[in-house]
């Protein structure tokens, strides 16, 4: 049974200059995150892989790229023995501001334990794509981290956790072997993840039975996360998962009822406040 962690940017102090308003509800201070890991680091944690399919009981993933994930995450997490994916958004790379350079994302990439993976291209949700736009973002994302770091892509995120089930057919062709999501839950993944089937372990201990291609769940870490918050997810406790799995059902509710578009530009708002 694992718990996979998303996490976004990192700042230091109270200096959240380089973090744009919509992405300060997802942003991590320096001192809860190495609060967070110390607590990470006293259990198993790893990635996952065809040899090391169980990986450990906790998986750390970051979104985007923004570039606090070289400068602040990647170094306390060496100093942890602790590993992560870091997914990042190609077209971000050199071009957005407080995002990382090429040669930031080369650097991650040769760090040990530290993965680099596909978030798209342009930060779209997946769901709102053409067939032909969808490949794209997938092609291409690979093709430019690829390029980048001279290792092979091959774990991709969904930006905002939202996708289909034609992308999903998708990712196999198209060279990817690993891929997550946004929905809440406890994951058990015992075999590969290219179309092999696992398990989904649900708040009340039941395993359920999970297609090998549905994306894996995780569970987002904001900037409110107090410690005792944290220390009930990372020991997947079953009252605190059931809880934010009602909440993002809640939340999938307002977005299918509002659409990407308008249910995208209500949280900007909110989050600008």
């Amino acid at each position: 049974m694992s718990v996979v962690l998303m996490y976004h940017s990192l700042y230091e102090g109270n200096d959240t200059s380089n973090i744009d308003d919509e992405d300060l509800p997802y942003a991590v201070s320096k001192e809860d995150f190495i609060q967070q890991i110390d607590q990470i680091a006293e259990l198993s944690s790893g990635i996952y892989s065809n040899e090391r399919p169980e990986a450990g009981t906790i998986i750390i993933t970051f979104d985007d790229g923004h570039k606090s994930n070289l400068d602040i995450a990647a170094p306390l997490l060496l100093e942890r023995n602790l590993s992560a994916y870091f997914f990042i958004t190609s077209g971000f790379i050199d071009s957005r501001p407080g995002f990382m350079s090429s040669y930031d994302v080369q650097a991650l990439s040769a760090i040990p334990g530290m993965v680099v993976g596909s978030h798209g291209v342009t930060h779209k949700f997946f769901n709102d794509l053409s067939p032909e736009e969808a490949q794209s973002e997938l092609s291409e994302s690979k093709l430019m981290l690829e390029k980048v770091t001279k290792h092979p892509c091959e774990s991709m995120s969904f930006p905002g956790g939202r996708y289909n089930q034609r992308v999903l057919g998708y990712l196999t062709d198209l060279g990817y072997s690993q891929w997550f999501g946004s929905d809440v839950g406890i994951v058990d993944v015992t075999k590969r993840f290219g179309g092999e089937k696992g398990t989904l372990a649900n708040p009340d201990g039941l395993l359920l039975p999970m297609n090998g291609i549905q994306p894996l769940s995780r569970v987002a870490i904001r900037r409110t996360t107090q410690l005792d918050e944290f220390g009930r997810m990372i020991n997947s406790d079953p009252s605190y998962f059931r809880s934010q799995i009602w909440r993002s059902n809640a939340k999938k509710v307002l977005q299918k009822t509002l659409g990407n578009r308008f249910y995208y530009g209500l949280y900007k708002s909110v989050s600008a406040r």
